[in-house]
């Protein structure tokens, strides 16, 4: 009896895997963890042939070690098989290569815990976090992101018309050159004039690959710039599940990710790509501390208050920049201008203008609700929990981009504010935009991609149900494109872009009466030149061959007369 009420007291761990290896992991514990008591599969199984009516004790954890790779159809039947057989137990598995499965299908697992080659110290760890309700994620992950190979790989179906086919090839080729330029640039370590030739080059190509989709359509258009393969860990710890105890996590993967961050060279973010790099890195570290703040003050305001969250959330978005810009540069630091010295922090806050939202900014909704209320999150027609690893990851997808779309707003007014500062230069920018000529050129440059961006771009992704998202990856910021429905903002565009679209849609829907066009006049062509033109030649080649063989006949007969 007092034996029973000993177990009773322990924690019951299922370990499925080979015999040596949960016998590696039962010694680790013995020491460890005296509380546990491991059953190995075939034991329990044993067990319970032998005596049938013998109560089972409830599961409180279930490792299952992977020798083999299954088939991802195996491997999702087994763990559904695995639900209904101990219902409400977690799991933990553990791979030895992340490489036998798609990326996708990983993060989608419906475990509590995935570990890829493990040591005993990290599975001891794992398995301690997971029983106080954790979760824990450690892959070594393959990011592709969408780049040439995604055009190579893609199968040309034998219907696709001559536009789609055009496209096709252009952006091989287009994405070909690009790709041998950048290699050209890591591997070479050329003169500036070199760099300057290449950059100017890959401009070229960019703009190439917009004119081709503006030609034969954008609707395959999935990312907007190109990047390289990259491989990085990903690592998801999560002491506790749901609500405001993702945004930790969250913080500290983008807080990572953030360190050493440099710019692609797609030129999308010009004015934080002017910042110096500690500035930057500031700039990061306060938006993403007020981030925080703010969403831990939404989530205990709106339990007192009847407003909802977005208008929580919009209403201090103004005192969130001005906060953030004002630990940018430090509440009292005094700095001389016009041969007097006044306060940084002040002189920047009143001659900057940081009231207008970003219209290209994606609703931050879902964000508030998953992190306040923990509420599922709608990705790909699919509900899914926010702290599962594909979810976490979308969340801190969305997060990057208000994090990169925030600082780049505020970098634009410490621009401005450095035009006509010379001695704040010295500390936000580089040495290269000192001068007051090179300044003023990037400025302008700043002023007419936003004019481009606001009377072409911008209409005709809304049109096409697109929008921009700026993320962090591989230390590095890129842009991907995300297919949404935005047919209210349709609605509050302008005269001008209202006119863009208009034009879209009367190119769409004369594209198809024209291409049947050119097909009845080559139809026509081709009748004319076979049926007509070739008869006709043929028969006067006819009638010339039998003339020159008449002739020949003729000269003949007279040649044997004489």
């Amino acid at each position: 009896m007092n034996n029973e009420s000993l177990d009773l007291n322990k924690q019951r761990i299922l370990i499925v895997g080979q015999q040596w290896q949960a016998q590696a992991l039962i010694e680790l514990f013995k020491t460890k963890h005296p509380n546990w008591h491991i059953d190995l599969q075939a034991s329990l199984q044993e067990s319970n042939k032998s005596n049938p009516t013998r109560s089972t004790k409830r599961l409180q954890l279930i490792c299952w070690i992977q020798q083999d790779p299954l088939a991802s159809n195996a491997l999702n039947e087994e763990l559904k098989q695995w639900g209904l057989r101990e219902p409400g137990t977690p799991l933990i598995l553990i791979i030895n290569n992340s490489k036998n499965y798609q990326q996708d299908l990983l993060l989608k697992l419906k475990v509590d815990g995935l570990l890829e080659q493990p040591s005993l110290a990290e599975i001891s760890e794992a398995m301690e976090l997971v029983l106080k309700g954790g979760r824990v994620f450690r892959i070594n992950q393959e990011e592709n992101l969408n780049n040439t190979r995604a055009y190579n790989n893609q199968k040309t179906p034998y219907n696709q018309g001559l536009g789609c086919i055009l496209l096709n090839s252009g952006l091989m080729q287009v994405e070909r050159e690009i790709n041998r330029i950048l290699q050209c640039i890591a591997t070479e370590r050329g003169s500036g004039l070199f760099t300057f030739v290449m950059y100017g080059r890959l401009r070229e190509l960019r703009m190439a690959r917009k004119i081709l989709h503006f030609i034969w359509g954008g609707s395959s258009e999935n990312v907007q710039i190109e990047n390289h393969e990259s491989k990085e860990n990903l690592h998801i710890w999560l002491p506790q599940r749901g609500g405001i105890n993702l945004l930790g996590q969250l913080q500290l993967n983008l807080a990572n990710s953030c360190k050493d961050l440099v710019a692609d060279e797609s030129n999308q973010l010009l004015a934080l790509e002017a910042l110096l790099p500690e500035r930057r890195q500031n700039l990061f570290e306060c938006l993403l501390n007020e981030f925080k703040i703010l969403v831990e003050k939404i989530s205990l305001e709106k339990t007192n208050m009847e407003s909802s969250v977005v208008d929580l959330w919009l209403n201090q978005q103004l005192l969130l920049r001005q906060r953030a810009l004002l630990q940018l540069v430090g509440p009292y630091t005094q700095m001389p201008k016009e041969g007097s010295l006044v306060r940084l922090a002040d002189t920047l806050l009143q001659t900057s203008n940081l009231q207008d939202e970003d219209p290209d900014l994606c609703s931050l909704y879902p964000i508030l609700m998953a992190l306040i209320d923990g509420k599922p999150l709608l990705i790909n027609g699919q509900l899914m929990a926010p702290d599962q690893p594909y979810a976490l990851l979308h969340l801190q997808t969305l997060l990057s981009n208000w994090l990169l779309r925030s600082a780049e707003r505020i970098a634009k007014e410490v621009l401005e504010a450095c035009s006509g500062w010379p001695e704040l230069r010295r500390t936000m920018l580089p040495a290269k935009f000192l001068p007051t000529r090179e300044l003023d050129r990037l400025r302008n440059r700043l002023n007419s991609i936003e004019r481009w961006q606001s009377l072409f771009v911008r209409p005709v992704a809304i049109y096409e149900s697109k929008r921009t998202l700026y993320t962090i990856r591989a230390g590095k910021w890129c842009s991907q494109v995300l297919i949404e429905p935005r047919d209210h903002e349709l609605k509050t565009l302008s005269w001008w872009q209202q006119a863009i679209t208009i034009l879209l849609e009367a190119r769409d829907a004369l594209a198809p009466q024209l291409e049947i066009l050119i097909n009845r006049i080559g139809t026509l062509m081709v009748l004319l030149l076979t049926r007509v033109l070739g008869r006709a030649i043929g028969l006067i080649g006819r009638g010339i061959m039998q003339g020159l063989g008449k002739g020949i006949q003729n000269s003949a007969l007279s040649g044997d007369k004489l």
